[in-house]
């Protein structure tokens, strides 16, 4: 796959070179073209399909609203899993279709190779799911910007959760067979390491769902299951889990998506992910404009297609933050739009994003909590029970109900 992934790259870099500070070949100044490729067939069908419905939300809201000064066209393209296709349809947006920007919504598997590509196309990239850290530190990072929090800063959230529930061992990290390599069990372990805790186990599900013998075997004992993969690649394992009577816990991956929930059945109770606290439901009407429009994307996208993951409002976020940088220096210049977007602090439906020269990983971290799914809506996880303190030895001189005698 790597060998495959080179000479599309090399092909990549044979188009005619890139001039910066120019503008591009764009003909139609006031038109703001956005590529966006998502895997809509394949095992994350599921995840590109709920990112799709939220840009054509946006899009519908865009043109219902009229008089804009940017008109926003939008082309989306399956990349179907496929870390080849996406450096195909990369280099097709930036070369045949001149896009403006392109907003990727699939997981990058060889950032390096990626990160080439993207400097080679000298185009705006949006990233709508988690990256392994900053990718202003890697290649194509000065174009590259991560609109979800990193693997490395979720995998140490993870871990801590773990620890307060009391869950982290004994317990096994459960990665889709299809995802090679999987970045969340690598950041996960190295957390581990750099904590100097005892490395949990990683196992891989076969491609049919089944449950693996040994995971069977171990799920009485288990304290918790790290599902770094797709929730429905998780749903049997967890089912089986909540038969066997084990009080085992879920740790899904920031890629749930909620309309997943219906396969777990009772197990759902016992399962948690990361997510915005910015997309729970409103306990009272929302004062400021901000929080209005979350109230609508909540109320829009939940009447279309039920409850919106994280990175379905990520999506939306990306056209909004690309429309708010060609509003002001235009979108014939990719350059100046790349500019402007690293110059951008502003709170939107899934965060509050914040860019500079030497931060292109904008999400806000403090927005991160353990979601669950109520069985009709998202609702943050219980808080982690503390352990029951030791009951202290009476003093001497003390009564036995511990307070002083008189």
């Amino acid at each position: 796959m790597r060998l495959a992934l080179a000479v599309i790259l090399a092909a990549a870099c044979t188009s005619p070179p890139r001039v910066t500070a120019t503008p591009s070949p764009t003909p139609e100044p006031a038109v703001l073209s956005i590529t966006a490729l998502l895997d809509l067939s394949g095992h994350r069908s599921a995840i590109g399909t709920a990112q799709r419905n939220a840009l054509q939300l946006w899009v519908d809201q865009h043109q219902a609203r009229g008089g804009n000064p940017v008109t926003v066209r939008l082309r989306i393209a399956d990349v179907a899993s496929s870390e080849a296709r996406l450096i195909l349809e990369l280099r097709r947006a930036a070369v045949e279709d001149q896009a403006d920007a392109v907003i990727v919504g699939a997981p990058v598997q060889d950032e390096e190779i990626f990160g080439r590509a993207v400097e080679a196309a000298g185009i705006a990239v949006l990233l709508t799911l988690p990256a392994s850290g900053d990718p202003v530190d890697r290649p194509g990072g000065r174009w590259t910007f991560a609109l979800a929090p990193t693997l490395a800063r979720l995998a140490a959230r993870q871990v801590d959760e773990a620890v307060a529930r009391a869950a982290l061992t004994p317990a096994l990290i459960l990665s889709d067979a299809r995802d090679r390599p999987d970045a969340m069990a690598l950041a996960l372990l190295a957390e581990l390491e750099r904590r100097r805790l005892e490395p949990l186990t990683r196992i891989a599900l076969p491609v049919d769902g089944s449950v693996p013998p040994v995971v069977r075997s171990s799920l009485s004992v288990l304290r918790g299951l790290h599902c770094t993969g797709t929730a429905l690649a998780c749903a049997a394992t967890a089912r089986a889990a909540q038969s066997s009577g084990a009080s085992t816990l879920l740790f899904l991956s920031y890629l749930t998506v909620p309309a997943d929930m219906g396969e777990y059945r009772e197990a759902a109770q016992r399962a948690m992910w990361p997510g915005s606290a910015d997309l729970l439901p409103f306990d009272a009407p929302p004062t400021t404009s901000v929080g209005q429009a979350r109230a609508e994307f909540l109320r829009t996208y939940g009447d279309r297609h039920g409850p919106p993951s994280t990175h379905a409002a990520t999506a939306f976020d990306a056209l909004t933050l690309l429309l708010h940088a060609a509003e002001r220096v235009g979108a014939d210049d990719r350059e100046r739009l790349r500019a402007r977007l690293e110059e951008t602090t502003l709170p939107l439906i899934a965060s509050t994003y914040s860019f500079g020269a030497r931060r292109h990983a904008g999400f806000d971290p403090e927005a991160i909590v353990y979601l669950r799914w109520t069985g009709s809506a998202i609702g943050i996880a219980p808080a982690p029970t503390p352990s029951p303190a030791p009951t202290p030895t009476p003093s001497p001189g003390a009564s036995p109900t511990g307070t002083r005698r008189p």
